[in-house]
């Protein structure tokens, strides 16, 4: 069983990184006559599943509790950290079986197995019902396996059984492709996806059950002309592409850089160093780190130290110290008086119409923090000092960081050197700006990770970097490229 190290990183949303399509030409590869790449759209979803999640709880905060006391009623698996694809927001349409049954997947470099929910998923999966499953019987096709699968996460798997049947990817016909049929799947995370399944990108070295991975099996199929494919992830309009067997000119600029892969697991290259504004913050010593381009990872996520540095120039604070002090700012004064009055946190944040809601409990660890600091004589602007400072210990999930949206003209340009060349990234490319009940909420594109220190230093460069440069992943070569990304219109038709 597979153990992908990136499922035990990754816990932070995924917001708008916009996709769109347009001409393509062959990737120069060699020898053969050129087919042509095979372009396939990108969707964008309108929101992240950990979004819809979290604004269905903002309408009705015990939604997600009936959600989870149902889930567990039944003994389904407990909720998970899901890695990256439960925060995808966009996906590629495919079909299985003959005649094809339509599918909606996040194509993903940083996985190898091609799954989808079960028409044999137990009732009690309430994830699995609400999305389209595989029919075996409905399929010419069909090849029975019945392998037992299982993707392990960071708290629990995504479980089923392998079976074979035609794939229909980028309107061509992949034979003989085997898939996993997942009977379990991983938590109420997953009721709010917008997409079926995932399909693997990266090499087979790193599949579950050695299965081969759809587009090993294109190349060796000769339904591609070159064995590379490239993405194109537009932040500005809304659609986007995956080329398979091409690159695309009219979305990139310049030429590639080209980097040999360090391991054919992942898309995993040498990265020499990061800095801030001039200022070193990774890879130091002559030692350089290693990195990974995964376009099923949201954020750019790298070593604890040098994103804690990287967040503190840019003036970042966690999410949920962010919304501490919000809540001390606007309620400070009551706070205080109400304190005085020897009323509890209950009776406080009911009375301010706090509670309930989702802001009730973070009311409450705010009164309480009152309550200790009032007996202590302090005057009022040092008892918010103190609330502030107490805000700072209250950790975000996911290591979430917010960034004042005002102070993005100010901030520092942030590079990554590879192949011996700085790929810059501004404010506007590394900041995720989003609307929050009508305001603008500004976070960084930063998150950390924690690997064995056996490991080095190590880098995901997900769609915050690859939204800044199209990306090429020649499987032939066992290299990956960079250039530049340039935004256009959609075209009419490939070449």
């Amino acid at each position: 069983r597979q153990r992908k190290q990136k499922m035990l990183l990754e816990r932070g949303l995924l917001f708008a990184l916009c996709v769109a399509c347009a001409t393509a030409v062959p990737f120069q590869g060699k020898g053969g006559r050129s087919k042509g790449p095979t372009v396939m759209k990108m969707t964008k979803l309108d929101r992240t599943p950990r979004q819809e999640l979290r604004m269905m709880a903002d309408k009705d905060p015990r939604m997600v509790e009936a959600l989870e006391h149902a889930y567990n009623s039944y003994g389904a698996p407990h909720p998970m950290g899901i890695h990256n694809f439960m925060d995808a927001q966009y996906y590629v349409d495919i079909g299985l079986g003959s005649p094809a049954q339509s599918f909606k997947v996040v194509p993903d470099t940083g996985s190898s197995n091609l799954w989808v929910p079960s028409s044999k998923c137990k009732f009690t999966e309430i994830p699995c019902d609400l999305h389209s499953k595989y029919w075996a019987k409905q399929s010419s096709t069909y090849v029975a396996n019945g392998t037992e699968f299982a993707i392990q996460y960071g708290t629990g798997a995504c479980s089923g059984f392998l079976s074979t049947d035609t794939l229909t990817f980028g309107g061509v016909e992949v034979k003989s492709q085997t898939f996993a049929e997942v009977t379990h799947e991983p938590g109420i995370a997953f009721i709010a996806a917008k997409f079926d399944g995932i399909l693997g990108l990266a090499f087979g070295s790193i599949a579950v059950d050695h299965v081969t991975p759809p587009f090993n099996n294109m190349v060796a199929q000769s339904l591609v002309d070159a064995p590379v494919f490239a993405f194109y992830i537009n932040r500005h309009e809304g659609e986007g592409e995956l080329i398979l067997g091409g690159t695309n000119p009219a979305h990139y600029e310049g030429p590639f850089t080209w980097v040999p892969l360090t391991n054919q697991t992942y898309w995993e290259f040498a990265l020499d160093g990061v800095s801030v504004g001039g200022e070193s913050v990774s890879c130091t010593g002559g030692m350089g780190c290693h990195a990974i381009a995964d376009s099923g990872t949201s954020l750019l996520a790298g070593p604890k130290e040098a994103v804690e540095a990287i967040n503190a120039k840019m003036g970042a604070v966690g999410i949920a110290e962010a919304q501490c002090r919000a809540v001390v700012d606007q309620y400070v004064d009551q706070f205080i008086d109400q304190v005085l009055q020897k009323k509890t946190p209950k009776e406080v944040c009911t009375q301010l119409q706090l509670c309930p809601g989702k802001q009730c409990i973070l009311c409450k660890t705010v009164v309480r923090q009152v309550i200790d600091v009032v007996a202590s004589n302090e005057t009022r602007a040092e008892i918010h000092d103190q609330l502030y400072k107490a805000c700072s210990q209250i950790p975000s999930p996911g290591g979430e960081s917010a960034v004042d949206c005002d102070a993005l003209p100010s901030l520092p340009h942030i590079d990554f050197v590879i192949g011996g060349k700085s790929f810059t990234l501004t404010p506007d490319q590394y900041i995720l700006k989003m609307s929050q009940q009508g305001a603008d909420v500004c976070l960084s594109g930063f998150m950390s990770i924690d690997l064995p220190p056996a490991l080095g230093p190590f880098w995901i460069l997900g769609d915050v970097f690859m939204g800044a440069y199209y990306t090429a992943f020649d499987f032939g070569n066992k290299r990956v490229g960079f250039a530049p990304s340039v935004d256009t219109p959609m075209m009419s038709k490939v070449a």
